[in-house]
């Protein structure tokens, strides 16, 4: 269901809201949220309202909707506190280039220390999804093809170690994927894409952070050719 601007404006404050009560502590980690009903009393708002602001919740990953059970409080990460970024995508502030210029730079800090800290498990497990995205794309998958390209590369934040790259890789993932829906481009797929993979995959457990760098800029910089 499509939110008109006052009811998306009510959203995000009882998101905040009840962002803001979980960080507090005041429904702990494993807790369960109130009903429906009990917030819309609290908040003042409809159940449309709650309904949509669990389920923005759920997305962001800080509560887990259990049918016939309840939502249930999860445990919070960095990218919780980076989600604003996303909702910017509504307002028309990110176009294509903006998007993959950050997502350039980014990515590079995230390559290069991927290569320097990955470990052998880690480089089965990017060849695998690797395998995946080969045998979505044979058979024409093309959203199970954007999900596991987007694993991929929040895959390598994970290999760098470093919790801050991760977010901000997550985030722009959620970006990028709104912004080629938004454009009709969300089925896009770039020719040479699981080639700079594989090279990307190579270069990291080689631990070449040099030539992952150069690897990662040029899949970006194609990849945004191809989505314009």
């Amino acid at each position: 269901m499509s939110l008109n601007s006052e009811a998306k404006s009510k959203c995000d404050m009882v998101v905040d809201m009840i962002l803001s009560m979980i960080v507090n502590r005041q429904y702990p980690i494993g807790s369960r949220l109130p009903a429906e009903n009990e917030f819309c009393k609290q908040f003042g708002v409809s159940r449309i309202t709650i309904r949509e602001s669990f389920k923005r919740l759920e997305v962001m990953g800080v509560v887990s909707i259990q049918q016939g059970k309840g939502t249930f409080v999860k445990e919070i990460g960095l990218g919780t506190f980076m989600q604003p970024m996303f909702n910017l995508i509504d307002f028309g502030l990110f176009d294509i280039s903006t998007i993959y210029d950050a997502r350039q730079y980014i990515e590079t800090g995230s390559c290069r220390l991927a290569a320097q800290n990955r470990n052998e498990e880690d480089i089965e497990k990017l060849s695998l999804m690797i395998d995946q995205m080969e045998e979505a794309l044979k058979h024409k998958e093309f959203d199970r093809l954007s999900l596991v390209d987007s694993e991929f590369h929040i895959e390598i934040a994970n290999i760098s170690k470093n919790q801050i790259l991760k977010a901000a890789v997550i985030n722009l993932e959620n970006i990028s994927t709104a912004c080629a829906i938004k454009n009709n481009k969300s089925h896009a797929v770039m020719v040479n894409a699981q080639t700079h993979h594989r090279a990307l995959v190579k270069a990291i457990k080689d631990g070449d952070a040099d030539e992952a760098q150069r690897i990662i800029i040029m899949h970006t910089i194609e990849s945004k050719k191809c989505l314009i």
